[in-house]
């Protein structure tokens, strides 16, 4: 694997759920909101939630980690609660990409094209380009592998429910995955309250489920 990322022991697996926060007014309304707001569910990302907590309610979870925007904690709240109680540890690196001048911006032409270019730069490899007050998708990689190697060095044999967003979902999973790379990132998608189920054995990460939303087409 590229990352390099393990200090389990040789054998050991390390079950992950890796999800998305629920629905927020910004999503809804499609205005860009990155690391710098710290928006809070609506009622259908509470309900979207309570879905997912009905769903994960059988899986043994012994942790859940949480990014530390309120969005996100409030998804890993719902979320923990059959499973209490089950100790939940909130980081800072788990925070979703700081998308600058870009962050609050709603739906326009004159947005989608800038937003546009930078992302066809990153398609073109251009990984450190960063946007203008805020992240490069480099500076979100460096979080993402700081955070995953916590979480698997801690808790080397768990099941652990890691509930973040979904730009750094995309850089996580794409720079983690090896039929990935931060050059196919758009080709993984990020629903809300969507999971990600992943094994980390051997310093190997392993997806068998991706995107997946079985909960909100259940309801």
């Amino acid at each position: 694997m590229r990352n390099g990322v393990s200090a389990s022991p040789s054998g050991v697996t390390t079950h992950l759920y890796l999800v998305r926060h629920g629905e927020t007014e910004y999503n809804r309304r499609g205005v860009v909101q990155g690391g710098g707001i710290d928006s809070t569910l609506n009622e259908t990302g509470f309900s979207q939630a309570e879905a997912l907590a009905g769903r994960l309610a059988e899986v043994s979870v012994d942790r859940v980690y949480a990014s530390t925007i309120r969005r996100a904690k409030q998804t890993a709240d719902v979320i923990a609660t059959p499973h209490e109680p089950v100790s939940t540890t909130y980081l800072r690196e788990l925070r979703e990409m700081d998308w600058g001048v870009f962050e609050g911006e709603p739906p326009s032409d004159e947005r989608d094209q800038a937003m546009g270019a930078v992302k066809d730069r990153w398609r073109n490899g251009q990984f450190d380009h960063g946007i203008e007050e805020g992240e490069s998708i480099r500076d979100v990689e460096a979080r993402a592998r700081r955070a995953m190697d916590h979480i698997v060095t801690q808790e080397a044999g768990n099941t652990v429910l890691v509930v973040t967003h979904g730009r750094y979902l995309r850089v996580l999973l794409a720079s983690h995955l090896a039929d990935y790379g931060l050059g196919d990132m758009h080709r993984l998608d990020h629903a809300n309250t969507c999971v990600n189920r992943v094994v980390h054995v051997d310093g190997q990460f392993q997806a068998d489920l991706l995107n997946c939303t079985a909960h909100l087409e259940a309801e």
